[in-house]
């Protein structure tokens, strides 16, 4: 399986940090997903993107919950291996993301104001693994991430500065993106011919899943239903609270000791 890109957490923001799952950073490499899936898959994000797609945030067209419209999705979030070998690369057990709402995406970024391509950001969710599904005619489109720290580059993209040390990283059809970019500035490349359509499926840690930047607020802003909010709660009482106070009494125990 060949591997195109790779670069851990640490190289990306000069330091190691207490708010992370683990060192990774962003892995790229050839996936084996049924190429069959993964044209019904787009064939259906195509069908309904007019219907069901929204530009809400960051200049960006997508469908949230992507596998309540297009139930096929779960074939890949559970597809045979996936998991223990994302949790491989990750170095550390992963899970797929709880919260429907956010749990899956499909992007549709291009070079039309319409779709666009997302600008200056840092990702909620704490991994994300993204599936290009078509790639046609595309110049621009990549994704590039500030080799720095978050808040200095996000207070230089506000004062119109433009950022260098950047790490570009193309998209290609048959190889998937994984990566923690939590407190990570990036962005897709504007984008001047073609388009590109991918799947986000993300992803969490199974033993720190206290471990999210996916605030209230921000869910609501784009959910503004708060259908989503019982499924919410139930996840910070069931396993975030318990994993974080385990996690503190380790934490004193080792020190104790």
């Amino acid at each position: 399986m060949t591997t195109h890109h790779r670069s851990n957490r640490s190289e990306l923001i000069g330091k190691k940090t207490h708010w992370q799952i683990s060192d990774l950073g962003v892995i790229q490499q050839d996936h084996q997903y049924d190429p069959e899936l993964l044209e019904v898959i787009c064939q259906k994000a195509v069908a309904i993107k007019e219907e069901v797609s929204a530009k809400r945030h960051l200049n960006l067209r997508y469908i949230r919950q992507a596998h309540v419209h297009i139930p096929e999705i779960l074939e890949l979030v559970y597809y045979p291996g996936r998991l223990d070998l994302l949790s491989t690369l990750a170095e550390t057990t992963l899970e797929p993301y709880p919260l429907s709402v956010i749990a899956s995406t499909i992007t549709f970024m291009g070079a039309t104001p319409d779709d666009g391509a997302i600008d200056w950001h840092a990702d909620g969710v704490p991994v994300t693994e993204i599936i290009p599904l078509e790639i046609h005619d595309l110049t621009g489109g990549a994704l590039q991430i500030y080799r720095g720290d978050y808040e200095v580059g996000l207070n230089k993209v506000h004062s119109g500065d433009t950022l260098a040390d950047l790490v570009s990283i193309p998209h290609r059809i048959g190889a998937s993106t994984l990566a923690q970019l939590m407190r990570v500035l990036h962005r897709t490349e504007p984008i001047t011919t073609g388009h590109r359509i991918s799947l986000n499926l993300n992803l969490r840690s199974r033993d720190k899943p206290y471990i999210d930047d996916n605030a209230a607020y921000y869910l609501a802003a784009d959910n503004p239903d708060y259908k989503w909010v019982d499924q919410y709660l139930d996840d910070v009482r069931a396993r975030q609270v318990p994993a974080y106070l385990a996690f503190q009494r380790h934490g004193s125990l080792h020190r104790a000791m």
